[in-house]
């Protein structure tokens, strides 16, 4: 190649270069959100999950029960009655962005002498309730709901509160003794006719772990629903640790919620 073409070609390759793009720099990958547990209980939302008014989203007041078919149709949440108002809405948590992690609005709500239970639904955002229960910190964190059974005398059974956590061993004592004084704003108010279980070594249940999912576990592990805890109840020199709780009949019948329990394949 002549040398003036030479001269032409090399200019050209150092104009080209001055003018090129720099190389993009290497973005940072972002860390992932961090997976959702008890207390950021993100859909679809399970049982054993804790649960906070939508304004105070850390500041937990009780656990969330099991998922439900609702009696007009819709997916929900079960919990206690005296946790939350009708109409009040429901977080768990916050998110990444440090929103409120919307959970629902009680739809249904009955707190009376032989009720202490309500329903929460996607009223302010559509919302997906699954057949699961947080078990953590046991792993697996969650757990299965397979069925649900009528409780009776003898059954050992389990609870799982975002306070207690998982706790089995109770062992269920009669089916409509037991008898819960806890709603703040009505101390007087009690609700009777609860079944009653004794544990002969755990302390009973925590603050906070009312509307906890009250179930029997089978040899995989999986959940049978048998009721939703109330509360704790008197203690007695025979029975040192007792638990009360709403019988799964009771929140299906017509007088209480109506409504049937989720359920998957084992």
């Amino acid at each position: 190649m002549p040398a003036f073409l030479r001269r032409i070609v090399l200019v050209l390759l150092l104009i080209l270069g001055a003018t090129a793009p720099a190389a993009a720099a290497p973005r940072t990958a972002e860390p992932p959100p961090p997976p959702p547990d008890r207390r950021r209980d993100t859909q679809p939302h399970w049982g054993g999950a804790a649960l906070a008014r939508f304004a105070t989203p850390v500041r937990y007041w009780c656990t969330s029960g099991f998922a439900v078919r609702t009696r007009d149709g819709k997916q929900g949440m079960v919990t206690a009655g005296h946790c939350f108002g009708q109409g009040v809405r429901v977080a768990s948590g916050r998110t990444p962005l440090g929103e409120p992690n919307d959970y629902g609005t009680v739809s249904e709500r009955k707190n009376d002498t032989a009720h202490d239970m309500e329903v929460i639904t996607g009223v302010s955002a559509p919302q997906l309730y699954a057949p699961g229960i947080w078990v953590e910190p046991r792993l697996p964190r969650s757990i299965r709901v397979v069925g649900r059974a009528p409780a009776a005398t003898g059954d050992k059974v389990c609870f799982s509160g975002m306070m207690s956590k998982e706790v089995c061993g109770f062992e269920v004592i009669n089916l409509d003794r037991g008898t819960a004084c806890s709603d703040p704003e009505h101390p007087t108010d009690c609700t009777g006719g609860l079944a009653q279980a004794h544990h002969p070594d755990f302390a009973g249940s925590d603050g906070g772990d009312s509307g906890s999912p009250v179930y029997k576990r089978d040899a995989k592990g999986n959940a049978t629903i048998v009721g939703m805890l109330i509360g704790g109840a008197p203690r007695d020199p025979t029975h040192p640790a007792l638990i009360v709780f709403h019988t799964v009949q009771q929140l299906e019948a017509s007088d209480g919620l109506g409504i049937t329990v989720l359920t998957q394949r084992p």
